[in-house]
């Protein structure tokens, strides 16, 4: 039996740090971030229902996109990713400050890496695709064009 898979690519542009870093990261910075999230059925058959207008798709491209832009990419572009758990006092007064002056700030209880992101990211996905059948293979986060981290999905 032959297993198709779909993937579709997402980008942002969002800020972080990365505390106790010993190189330039330790410091506010951005990147275009770019993500590749790669779906298959879990029936392992593609869908097959006469008129419906998926019939031979894993999903419809468009409703991969919504449902991804709806939980991720909406969210995180043009936000800066607070680490609320960060042991610098700094990136919690410019959260603080960013807030305060009606900016985007998004709150997570992770260090924001690549890795940290892409596992996240796989996890919130899987829940949300888990109603539509759908199995999340893999979630790739590009921070910069050279490098990206992947979180695979265990079956």
């Amino acid at each position: 039996m032959v297993n198709v898979s779909i993937t579709k690519e997402f980008t942002w542009d969002m800020a972080h740090m990365l505390a106790c870093h010993e190189g330039l990261c330790k410091n506010i910075h951005g990147h275009t971030y770019k993500m590749q999230v790669e779906v298959t059925r879990k029936s392992k058959d593609l869908i097959t229902s006469p008129g419906n207008s998926e019939e031979g798709m894993v999903i419809d491209f468009n409703h991969l996109k919504n449902i991804v832009k709806d939980k991720i990419i909406d969210p995180l572009d043009h936000a800066f990713m607070y680490w609320c758990q960060s042991p610098d006092s700094l990136e919690h007064e410019i959260a603080e400050l960013l807030r305060k002056h009606g900016r985007k700030v998004v709150t997570v209880t992770y260090k924001p890496t690549a890795e940290e992101m892409a596992r996240n990211f796989l996890e919130i996905l899987s829940h949300e695709f888990d109603k539509h059948d759908i199995l999340i293979r893999s979630v790739k986060v590009w921070e910069t064009p050279t490098s990206f981290a992947t979180a695979v999905r265990e079956e």
